[in-house]
């Protein structure tokens, strides 16, 4: 009797279920790190030949020793001279019982560590927040941490992250290298010049033996800590190129 009763009450409830349909429209999705795309800094991507007019373009003196990072962020500087993986500064109001209100900020935890890099063979000391320290844990390490390839962690690495980046991946090219022979003696190659020579003395060396090039050629005397002054910025392919540029021999320090 119950079931004969409802039976009509069912069908009436079905009825109204298939005639009445509902579009339904998927939200559009945001990125999670939204923020740190919206206030980024402009990066000039155009190619520029000779000829080309280049008004309001800054020439830098110095050249960069880096890529361009195409995330460096606007908002909340700091993190750009730390590992913070993204975390913002965000802000609340606090409502006292008078119903006044009062704006406040919130700072992730950042604290001060060293972290090891096996492949550069040092300890980095920088800021960085306790999650990055255990999604560094996580990983198996810094270098794991900095190279990693998802789009999500070369957002979050922060300008002074993509440093690191560059110098551990530009690294480990130069350990795949195999090592060259000098006097019956095997040394690791340090950096690859564009015409080839493989050098295996780093910077510091190069300067030294620029100096009395620079000092011999120039009309005045030259002391050590001016030399330094006015070219310590140069970067190894720079200091190589003015090497050749005195017809330097690349015996010594390159095979």
């Amino acid at each position: 009797m119950l079931a004969s009763v409802l039976s009509p009450i069912i069908r009436g409830s079905q009825f109204q279920t298939a005639v009445r349909s509902f579009s339904v429209t998927a939200p559009a999705s945001k990125d999670k790190y939204y923020k740190i795309l919206r206030y980024t800094k402009p990066v000039d991507t155009t190619v520029y030949k000779a000829g080309d007019s280049a008004e309001g373009l800054n020439i830098p003196i110095r050249k960069k020793t880096h890529p361009v990072y195409s995330y460096e962020t606007m908002f909340f500087k700091r993190q750009n001279k730390g590992l913070f993986g993204g975390l913002q500064r965000t802000r609340s109001k606090t409502c006292s019982e008078a119903g006044n209100k009062n704006l406040r900020a919130h700072l992730p935890n950042i604290v001060k560590a060293k972290l090891w890099s096996e492949t550069l063979n040092k300890s980095i000391q920088t800021k960085v927040t306790t999650t990055v320290l255990r999604t560094v844990t996580k990983e198996g390490g810094l270098d794991n941490y900095l190279t990693k390839d998802k789009p999500a962690r070369v957002k979050t690495l922060g300008l002074k992250g993509w440093k690191l980046r560059y110098e551990v991946m530009k690294k480990r090219e130069l350990d795949q290298l195999p090592p060259v022979t000098v006097n019956n003696e095997s040394k690791p190659v340090l950096y690859v010049h564009k015409d080839g020579k493989k050098l295996f003395v780093g910077r510091n060396k190069l300067l030294k033996y620029l100096y009395p090039e620079v000092k011999r050629d120039s009309y005045k005397a030259i002391s050590w800590p001016e030399f330094l002054r006015n070219h310590t910025y140069l970067t190894t392919e720079e200091i190589v190129d003015k090497l050749e540029s005195y017809n330097f021999d690349f015996t010594k320090v390159a095979a």
